[in-house]
């Protein structure tokens, strides 16, 4: 039981959190909270089990419901103490689930990528608009595993491929607008040229990136007309012709392609933009702990960047000021009331709700009550070592009444229940 609460604990911040604070925990449980607690927010809280993938490794998965097979590349600068973006790689006619180019393109760096089998023969072979339900189920199945494994940044997933991953991500891509950052079309055209338009509302401003040889036949012409259309239709596209090359994607236009550039102003950069808006609305809002969270998360993902140097030093800020008044309270608890030092760590704790403040303050709060406990309970033994029954058991009672909380609790139930069977007293 110890065990499994320690492992939930790790897996889960806010479990740890309404564990420590639970009513019906026994000393043994409580304890392991406490070890666990503080050690998930210093490595990172993230709700997934990523035993099975390191930093710069591949995987094959295979998805239970589907039965398909997907890859899935951890970037070499992985950490789960924040999320990253994630790219779906769709492969070309005749392939196989493939990280390619988007692995190469990133340098293996800043972007999760999964590389995608099709789960239907019938979509795989004529890509119809009609028959993508089973991809759709396939595409939440593999982001559910995956989310579970390492930390995805929910709002910046993209969609690519290249030559008829390409053309998929017309389509698929295009009926998922909704759930993507941006989509990468390599080596392509629109599949339906210019029939079939998405939804005006999700299509209007949606990042494209368009890269195709120019000496590439039919798909440079067709990619051509898609730059038309998605422009027509409010599409924020970027378009890149790769001169002299054919059908392919050599390694010279692998250095020399945007397309890393692209990413991450539409995928680490916005993060950032948006993470410290949001960091800087809590920070107001006096949520100082997600606040720090939120900092500390971004300070990270584009660490030479101004914003992120900001992000840093607020981080080093509030960090060096929940510790200096944390320090305070706790060093001034022998000198104030009881009920006053409570009082001020209950306030400190909401304050830095999610962080490892929050952590510090549940201990500390235990500590204390624990001790007043115990005093109250060394009173109740001295009155029952005098055989002075009726004080003794009314001490008992107060412990009871006021410490419900304290380690000792149901020892000292079992006690009074002894004593009055002793004593007769009710």
């Amino acid at each position: 039981m110890k065990t499994r609460l320690f492992d939930a604990a790790c897996r889960f911040p806010k479990l740890a959190i309404r564990g420590l604070r639970s009513n019906n925990l026994s000393f043994h449980m409580r304890i392991a909270y406490c070890i666990a607690f503080p050690l998930l927010l210093f490595c990172g809280a993230v709700a997934a089990d990523i035993s099975t993938v390191s930093p710069g490794t591949e995987v094959r998965i295979t998805a239970p419901k589907t039965g398909k097979t997907f890859l899935l590349y951890v970037p070499v600068d992985y950490t789960d103490k924040r999320p990253f973006p994630v790219i779906f790689c769709y492969h070309g006619y005749r392939g196989t689930a493939t990280t390619w180019p988007f692995k190469q393109v990133t340098k293996g760096e800043g972007f999760i990528v999964v590389g995608m089998n099709y789960a239907t023969d019938t979509y795989y072979n004529k890509l119809r608009f009609t028959e993508t339900a089973k991809e759709k189920i396939f595409f939440d199945e593999a982001l559910e595993i995956v989310s579970t494994r390492v930390n995805v940044a929910q709002d910046y997933i993209f969609m690519g491929g290249y030559s008829q991953g390409g053309y998929s991500t017309t389509v698929l891509g295009e009926q998922l607008l909704d759930r993507l950052a941006g989509n990468l079309v390599l080596g392509a055209g629109r599949c339906y040229v210019d029939m079939n338009p998405p939804p005006a509302e999700l299509i209007r401003g949606h990042p494209f990136f368009y890269g195709v040889g120019e000496l590439d036949d039919p798909h440079y012409p067709r990619a051509k007309r898609a730059l038309q259309f998605y422009t027509e239709c409010g599409a924020d596209v970027t378009f890149e012709g790769w001169k002299d090359e054919t059908h392919k994607l050599s390694p010279q236009w692998m250095t020399k392609t945007k397309m890393r550039e692209w990413l991450i102003t539409y995928g680490p950069m916005k993060q950032v933009e948006s993470g410290f808006e949001k960091a800087q609305t809590v920070e107001k809002d006096g949520r100082l702990g997600e606040a720090l969270i939120l900092y500390t998360q971004i300070a990270g993902i584009l660490p030479d960047t101004e914003l992120c140097r900001r992000a840093k030093k607020l981080a080093v800020h509030l960090g060096t000021q929940a510790e200096t008044q944390f320090n305070r309270i706790k060093e001034t608890a022998d000198e104030k009331p009881y009920t006053e030092t409570v009082k001020a760590l209950e306030v400190f704790r909401d304050k830095y709700t999610g962080s490892v403040f929050e952590g510090h303050a549940v201990y500390l709060l235990s500590e204390l009550l624990n001790a007043k406990a115990d005093a109250l309970e060394g009173r109740a033994r001295e009155a029952e070592a005098e055989k002075n029954y009726v004080r003794a058991l009314q001490l008992y009672e107060l412990y009871l009444t006021y410490f419900p909380e304290a380690k000792r609790y149901s020892e000292v139930r079992k006690h009074i229940e002894t004593l009055k069977n002793k004593t007769g007293l009710k």
